[in-house]
């Protein structure tokens, strides 16, 4: 059974809220069980006027907001009097401030736009603070009530849950596709939040950026030196896309295929849209770092075998040409075909010449003289011959350099009599 003083103080509560209730609606369905008494709080044993004399809480805590979210129900608390009679006087104005850490997980009342707000008390003694919204940092804490009366404390707790953490890239961090064609997976990502837990409804923003880094063979950003660097594109051309993460928190951007233009570049996916139709820049949302991915466009097959220097050239017989034979392999869009294996062939009678090719492991090498020749080409599509020697016959000739479909290359050579 409760004593005398702890009915009267349930009573004083419950008239504040009521009082509350009735001029804003604020504490709408708190019901008068909550503070412990029924009744109104008003008795034959109270004085004409009453005054407050200490602080209550009387809604909002514990509870819990997801990062950068309002909290579902507000900071409230009443001035009551402790001997239990509803509030009468000296409550109208009386200033209560409420306190969030100003530093780690925390937040900002929507009227200041800080972490601290004084309220001025009703009649009735009945005080709610403005909106209170959590920052960006998990975590929980206190919040103070204080007044000339007392002070009272809410337990609050920032939560990741449900809010975009972290980008998981989902398909390969490195792709490569012939240059024309299609990349053969789409990219995709996982939202998670800071729990680890996938995050659906979450707009993700797909972003290919063409290179514009100089070519270490000397040419553009594109191994032909022709067009505006190695790229890819969304259906219709587009260097970007939207997707919205799924139940599973995954979002995939449409297929996506290579330009003209052999080469290397990034594409990224970052949370958000651009606005207005205009690129996004991949820059971080709210402080999430994109997925970043590199993409690689490889040249086709070779189409063109273009001679160097020593296209044209003459030594003695029995005596080396002094330039090595040499081709540029190019495949239809004009870019340098790497790693593509090339043949170079000398006649078989006649004057001719004869390769100095080695033979063996690293260990164990020994050389031979042969007609063709097999070499591959470089990273800049670049193929060099073996050292070639004219062989005892005089007149002239002509080497071949063949690579694929494409159309051989020819050197024209001369073996000078003595």
């Amino acid at each position: 059974m409760s004593s005398p003083r702890g009915r009267k103080a349930g009573l004083a509560i419950l008239a504040a809220t009521c009082a509350l209730g009735a001029g804003s609606g604020a504490l709408a369905g708190v019901s008068p069980a909550a503070t412990g008494e029924p009744g109104s709080g008003s008795g034959a044993s109270c004085p004409a006027t009453t005054a407050p004399d200490a602080i209550t809480l009387v809604a909002g805590t514990p509870q819990t907001a997801t990062l950068n979210s309002a909290y579902a129900t507000g900071l409230q608390v009443a001035l009551v009097n402790s001997d239990g009679c509803a509030v009468t006087s000296g409550a109208a104005g009386a200033a209560v401030t409420f306190t969030a850490p100003s530093s780690g997980a925390s937040g900002v009342f929507s009227a200041s736009a800080t972490n601290t707000v004084t309220v001025g008390a009703a009649s009735s003694g009945a005080v709610m603070a403005p909106t209170f919204t959590a920052n960006a940092i998990a975590g929980s804490y206190t919040i103070t009530a204080s007044s000339q009366f007392g002070t009272v404390t809410f337990a609050l707790t920032n939560t990741a849950a449900g809010t975009p953490g972290r980008l998981a890239a989902l398909s390969p961090l490195k792709q490569t596709a012939t240059v024309g064609s299609g990349y053969r997976r789409a990219l995709a990502v996982q939202v998670l939040d800071g729990n680890g837990n996938p995050v659906a409804g979450v707009s993700v923003t797909f972003t290919l950026s063409a290179s514009t880094s100089p070519s270490a063979c000397g040419t553009s950003s594109g191994s032909s030196g022709a067009g505006s660097g190695a790229d890819a594109s969304f259906p219709g051309g587009a260097s970007e896309a939207s997707a919205t993460s799924n139940a599973a928190g995954v979002a995939t951007s449409p297929a996506l295929s290579a330009n003209a233009e052999a080469g290397t570049f990034a594409a990224s996916a970052a949370i958000g849209s651009s606005s207005s139709g205009e690129p996004h820049d991949g820059a971080p949302a709210g402080g999430l770092a994109p997925a970043v991915f590199t993409l690689t466009n490889l040249a086709g097959a070779p189409a063109k075998l273009a001679p160097g220097v020593g296209a044209t050239q003459s030594t003695r017989v029995g005596a080396r040409f002094p330039v090595s034979l040499a081709v540029t392999v190019t495949d239809a869009q004009g870019n340098r075909v790497a790693d593509a294996p090339v043949s170079f062939a000398a006649p078989g009678v006649g004057p001719s010449g004869r390769f100095t090719v080695r033979l063996g492991s690293r260990g164990r090498r020994r050389t031979r003289q042969r007609s063709v020749a097999r070499v591959r080409t470089n990273a800049c599509g670049i193929a060099v011959a073996p050292a070639l020697s004219a062989d005892a016959e005089p007149g002239g000739y002509v080497v071949k350099a063949s690579a694929g479909h494409a159309r051989a290359a020819a050197f024209a050579l001369v073996n000078e009599a003595r």
